[in-house]
This record gives C-alpha cells, structure tokens and sequence, in this order.
C-alpha cells in the first residue's frame, strides 16, 4: 500500500535487522563454492578409479544440492510470524524486525497512553467553570491533536458540541498545543510551557496528568486527568523485569513516582518532566553501552526516541493511526502482550535457525552418498524438492503452532 512505501522510506530506514539475511547470503554463497568444488573432486575421483561412476557423481552431485532451501527458512518462518502478529493487530515494518525483537534486552516505556489507558480515568476541570462557548472551543482544539490527553479532553467536554473552525493550529511536542478558535487564541499544555509564554500558573497539585489552558493570554484553569494503568499491566511488567532491563520515561511530573515505583519494584529506571530530546538522548545513552533497545510509546511526542531505538513500537488506539517513525505499530489492548510478542520472536527466529540445520543435515548426508557414486541423478532429482518442501513445511507449520500458543 501507499502507507506501507512511506514506511520503508530510507528517511525512516534502520540497518539493524538482517543478521539471518545477511547469514543465509553468507551460506549461499559458500555453498554454491563447495558443491562445485565436491563435485569436481567426485568426478576427477571416479575418472581414476572406476570412470563409469565419474560422470554419475558429478551430475548427482549438482542435483541432490539444495541451496535453497537455505534461502526458504527465513522469508517463510519469519514472513508466517509477522501474518500472525497482524492478525492480533500487531504491525511490523517487514520481517526484519522480528529478528531485532529477538535481540531486544532493555524496554523502555512511555507512561501516558501506552501504560496508562486512554480514555479511563476522571477528567475534572479546576477553575471559573468555562461557559458554553469556551468548552466548544476547547472542544475544537482537542480534535486536531492524536496526543491521548487531548483525546479525552475532548471526549470529556464533547456534549453534542459543533466544532468551530480553528485557525494556524499548532502542537509542540512534550508541551502543548495553541491555536486561533473564533477569533480567540488558546494555548493548552503544560505549566512550564505557558509560563514561558509569560502566563502566570497557579499551583496545582492534582491528582494525575494535568494540562492548563490560556485563553487570549490570560490562564483560565486546568483540566486534571486521573490516570488508570491499562489491565494486567503490573503481570506485565513482572514477566518482562525477569528477562530485561526496564525503564520508564515520562513528560509528567513527578506526582506519581511512588505509584510506579511499586510498580516496577524498584528494578527500574525511572524518570520524569522528561521532553522529548531527553527521551532521544536516554535511548542512545543505552545504545552507547551496548543496550539493543526497545521503545514503546505513542508515535508523537516519542517520534525520535522510537526512530532512535533499535525497535520502536507506536501505541495507538486506533489501528489505523500511521506512524512512520516506529517499527511496529501495535493496538493499545495489545501492550499486555508485549512479553508474548517478545518470546514469540524469539521462537520465530529459532524455527529459522532449525530450517537452516535440518537443510544443512540434508545436504550434508545427501551430497556425501551422492559423491559416493551411490544415487543416481532421478532419485536426487526426487530428493532434492523433498527437502524444500520439508524446510516450508517446518517454517510454516512449527511458526503457525507457536503463534496458536
């Protein structure tokens, strides 16, 4: 499609990925060397000691070899893994992520939208309560934004509202969005955000996230939004703390640091009022320490740290939302799966590294009793599609099975 060329854009392209591919060229190519090589030596063998089987070696030989089911092991394996994965509403860039995800030993996580739901929690408005016409155009706002606290915002306040026009409309990332509704200009975002602009924020401690909003230049309140963890998110991190490093970065501030410190145990690390170059910088500080990195978060204000990352996997809530700075794109009701998706990786690339032993064991026994002058070349004809067939059937058959557990 259209959208899946955009991803593969090289702007968007890493270079970590084809180790199998890059293994399975390596083979062939020193394969193709070798079985000339036995064959030339088989047939030179039988010229001197019995020369009606020189020529059977020889052409037996270059029949009963199978380079290709080398070749066959990994787009089959990894290509069934990645339909399994879509059918669960779990989107790879192409295959070669698997092979990445498989490698993965630190995953980093976003906070707002991607452990917490979208969606779930209170959403109180602390201030002059806002008249009709401010919350249809607060309304407007939120519409334009995908940013999960502008979501359920506007969820918050739709009420039947028509949206008004919005004018040179506006968002930064990890701060805030502003535009022009019916002549007014708003800014809704962070504190530090409109005090740069030079509004006076008064101290709000809140309950969860917390965006205020200015209107024409002058603070008119905030909305304070309770934050619910998504279901089973504490089995996953669990499950995830026994294999991997974790940690955890969010543009908040620091309000719920002793919630998700019980929940990650401790064993992590945690940071907030992170912007979203500070989150690019912790990706490659762990990469710079040999870390292969995982990043889960939104596709916005995470863009450089999921491009940065070795697998950047873009939470949506709904599938459709484009995301071309990540590697996966991933339904939000998927990211209590994310340790299955991991181990199902790792599984995928086994079955890979299996075919590539069961074709290795075959054109081992197979070219040894072919050069032998043992097989003739209708029987190594015969032979020599079976064992395709069996690495396909392998691939498919055991990567479909560990899929269905």
């Amino acid at each position: 499609s259209y959208l899946t060329s955009l991803w593969n854009q090289e702007a968007f392209r890493k270079k970590k990925g084809e180790l199998l591919k890059t293994l399975t060229n390596t083979y062939s190519q020193r394969f193709t060397k070798n079985v000339l090589a036995i064959a030339l030596g088989a047939a030179v063998f039988w010229a001197l000691v019995n020369p009606a089987l020189s020529l059977k070696a020889f052409t037996s030989v270059l029949i009963v070899a199978c380079p290709c089911a080398l070749a066959l092991a990994a787009p089959f394996a990894l290509g069934t893994a990645q339909r399994i994965l879509a059918r669960r509403n779990v989107f790879l860039k192409n295959v070669h992520v698997l092979e990445t995800l498989a490698q993965v030993d630190t995953v980093v996580f976003d906070k707002t939208g991607t452990l917490t739901a979208a969606g779930v929690g209170s959403v109180n408005w602390q201030g002059t309560p806002l008249g009709e016409a401010e919350e249809r155009r607060l309304y407007s706002m939120t519409r334009h934004s995908t940013h999960p606290h502008a979501v359920r915002i506007g969820e918050a306040i739709a009420q039947q509202h028509y949206p008004d026009p919005v004018r040179a409309f506006l968002e930064t990332p990890g701060s805030g969005m502003e535009g022009s509704v019916a002549g007014h200009e708003i800014w809704m975002g962070s504190a530090a955000w409109l005090a740069s602009r030079q509004v006076t924020v008064p101290h709000f401690p809140g309950h969860g996230s917390v965006v205020h909003v200015a209107i024409n230049g002058s603070y008119r309140g905030c909305f304070d939004l309770a934050n619910a963890l998504r279901p089973d998110t504490s089995r996953l991190i669990d499950g995830l703390s026994a294999q991997y490093k974790l940690a955890l970065l969010s543009g908040d501030n620091e309000k719920e640091r002793e919630r998700f410190s019980a929940l990650f145990g401790g064993r992590a690390d945690l940071r907030f009022n992170q912007s979203p170059l500070n989150k690019l910088g912790f990706i490659r500080e762990l990469q710079a320490s040999g870390k292969t990195v995982m990043m889960v978060g939104d596709g916005l204000n995470d863009a450089g740290a999921l491009k940065q990352s070795d697998v950047g996997v873009a939470v949506v809530e709904d599938i459709h939302a484009f995301s071309p700075a990540s590697d996966a794109i991933i339904a939000s009701r998927m990211v209590p799966r994310l340790h299955d998706m991991l181990r199902f990786s790792k599984s995928a690339v086994r079955v890979v590294r299996l075919g590539i032993v069961i074709s290795g064991i075959y054109n081992v026994i197979g070219i040894s009793i072919a050069a032998a002058g043992l097989l003739s070349p209708v029987v190594c004809a015969i032979l020599m599609p079976l064992s395709s067939v069996t690495v396909v059937v392998v691939a498919c058959g055991l990567t479909s099975w560990l899929g269905r557990r």
